[in-house]
């Protein structure tokens, strides 16, 4: 295969070869980061074996397969309750090649029984070169739906993006508006520094939690150590947005985004039960992306689930997948 070989590296030894396969990879986003990879593996990791491999030609690195082990079984690294979509890397290689390198060391080793592929997303290369690699080194491949990912590709302006929902969606979010500035003064606040969103993160616990029972539960003083830790590393490289919706001085909803190029991701938000006969969550995710429109952001996708307030704001569905490949 052109001089390539599979390498098992650790996050040292590839560092630098994963920050540019990031940047040469399309259709990635920040959950494929070493920052991501490397902080849910110190949290997460557990009884899990690393699994990092690398395909090399002539000694340099074309594509990155991040994987963990647990027993036979081998993953992507990080689970989908954090992870809201998994890739791999590779670039200056074809794809038939990088995933065919992939399954030739797999198939090679023993302890391997199966490959265990969680949030592949629909538009990414993985999703059809994953089948066609396994089948041809005579693996057999099992496909189902785990998952929808709504989002919005934005026009230029906001009168622009309120013309593209449906007429019965344009009223009610103009009218919720007018109610809610009616109502209250309202401030809408975008924090993007290391130290403002660190001096804030209190509020956005205290509003995940009081959101629902359900995000009370998810959110375990783990998952918010791992919260705060990704957060504040992405702050400090650009990436994260801290917004709260203010009513009269009083912080009513509020969501974490990450951006990456004209793509934002709304990771997770929250919102005061009391307020919410105000819609202060809907009128919270749609003043982002008012901002958004205006910061040059071309879409803006909200990640898994299909919490109805995401079409009623104009998302549509894309669509991700497990792929569960086994040895025959």
């Amino acid at each position: 295969m052109n001089n390539l070989e599979v390498r098992r590296e650790t996050f040292d030894s590839v560092e630098a070869d994963w920050e540019r396969l990031l940047t040469e990879t399309s259709d990635v986003s920040p959950f494929a980061s070493a920052t991501w990879q490397q902080t849910w593996w110190r949290m997460f990791g557990g009884d899990a074996d690393l699994k990092l491999l690398t395909v090399r030609q002539n000694g340099d690195v074309k594509g990155l397969a991040p994987f963990m082990s647990r027993g036979n079984e081998v993953s992507f690294l990080g689970e989908s309750d954090l992870v809201d979509y998994h890739h791999f890397l590779h670039s200056g290689i074809e794809n038939s090649a990088f995933y065919d390198s992939v399954f030739t060391h797999l198939a090679a080793t023993e302890s391997c029984h199966s490959l265990r592929l969680t949030s592949v997303p629909e538009w990414s290369t993985a999703y059809t070169a994953v089948p066609e690699a396994a089948r041809a080194a005579g693996w057999l491949v099992e496909e189902s739906f785990e998952d929808v990912s709504p989002g919005i590709e934005l026009p230029d302006n906001w009168d622009d993006y309120l013309a593209g929902l449906s007429k019965k969606d344009r009223h009610e979010l103009r009218r919720k508006l007018r109610r809610l500035e009616r109502t209250a003064e309202v401030k809408h606040v975008e924090l993007s520094t290391s130290d403002e969103i660190a001096a804030n993160l209190d509020d956005f616990v205290r509003l995940h939690r009081l959101s629902a029972p359900d995000k009370a539960e998810f959110m375990t003083d783990q998952r918010e150590e791992f919260f705060r830790a990704i957060v504040t590393q992405f702050a400090a490289q650009g990436v994260s947005r801290l917004y709260f919706l203010e009513v009269d001085g009083v912080r009513a909803a509020t969501s974490i985004c990450f951006v990456q190029g004209d793509i934002q991701l709304a990771y997770n938000s929250g919102y005061d039960p009391e307020l919410r006969a105000l819609s202060v969550g809907l009128l919270n995710h749609a003043l982002c992306i008012k901002l958004a429109i205006e910061n040059g952001i071309r879409y803006f996708d909200f990640l898994r689930g299909d919490e109805p307030y995401k079409y009623h704001l104009g998302a549509h569905d894309r669509s991700l997948y497990n792929l569960v490949v086994t040895r025959p």
